[in-house]
């Protein structure tokens, strides 16, 4: 696999979502640089970008978080203009936007627009990137966070559990609680992420299955509704709570534990 250089604003990794894709891509064997690992204090922070992205022995290809922030952070142009000016002068050099969410087409650079994107409600996202980079590379350690959002509300008859995984979907969305505290597990429900929902029409049913790791016995609801990076799962639950939660899709079951 190859080398990718990742321009990004940092305001965009105030929730570790820019670490939660570093470490996504890695997983596909690319090597990923980025300002935070390779820049060196104490020299010229310009010049050491400029042969990042424009040295071959450096990296192999470019990439940006695209997001409004970085769209209107001046460092994050200025890397775009490095990487296309390289991109103009060669031709095996990918430029490629990863996009958290849509963004109106006229706010986006015709050099990102025109060329290779990918959007995080793509499961496939991480693979189509590593896709588009030729070559080896040297994977550098990170420790990934982890691949969901958790928000807490509070409601009139006990907590809400908003959950939403930072790439990919999880269908249909399934929660669950050990059986014998089930009552804790009042209703799920689904909407834009931040806020509670209005009226939950759902459509649902009952489930159980049983924990493969500890052989517990589980019960749940499970919603025939996509939740992903924009549109979360929101969980209701009674007080007391249960003292752990499993939430995600059939094949991978994340689970919180009361604290």
């Amino acid at each position: 696999m190859g080398v990718l250089w990742l321009t990004y604003a940092w305001k965009d990794n105030e929730n570790a979502d820019v670490d939660h894709i570093i470490a996504e891509l890695k997983k596909t064997g690319l090597g990923v640089k980025y300002d935070r690992v390779q820049l060196l204090a104490g020299r010229r922070l310009w010049d050491q970008i400029d042969k990042g992205i424009a040295d071959p022995a450096v990296c192999d290809a470019w990439a940006i978080f695209v997001s409004k922030d970085s769209l209107r952070s001046e460092p994050c142009q200025e890397e775009l203009a490095y990487a296309l000016d390289r991109g103009l002068r060669t031709r095996n050099f990918p430029l490629i936007g990863i996009f958290p969410e849509p963004i109106d087409r006229t706010l986006v650079p015709s050099a990102i627009a025109t060329r290779l994107y990918v959007t995080l409600q793509d499961p496939q996202w991480a693979q189509r990137v590593a896709d588009a980079v030729s070559g080896n590379s040297t994977v550098t350690d990170a420790t990934p966070p982890h691949p969901y959002h958790v928000k807490l509300h509070k409601d009139g008859g006990g907590i809400v559990l908003e959950v939403r995984p930072r790439s990919g979907r999880w269908y249909p969305f399934m929660t669950a609680v050990s059986s014998a505290e089930r009552a804790g597990l009042r209703l799920v429900g689904y909407g834009p992420y931040g806020e509670l929902p209005g009226a939950l029409m759902v459509s649902q049913n009952d489930f159980e299955l049983t924990d493969n790791r500890s052989g517990q016995k589980l019960a749940g609801i499970r919603i025939h509704h996509e939740i992903n990076n924009l549109q979360a799962g929101f969980i209701y639950l009674s007080d007391p709570t249960p003292s752990v939660i499993y939430f995600g899709q059939l094949d991978q079951m994340y689970e919180l534990k009361r604290r």
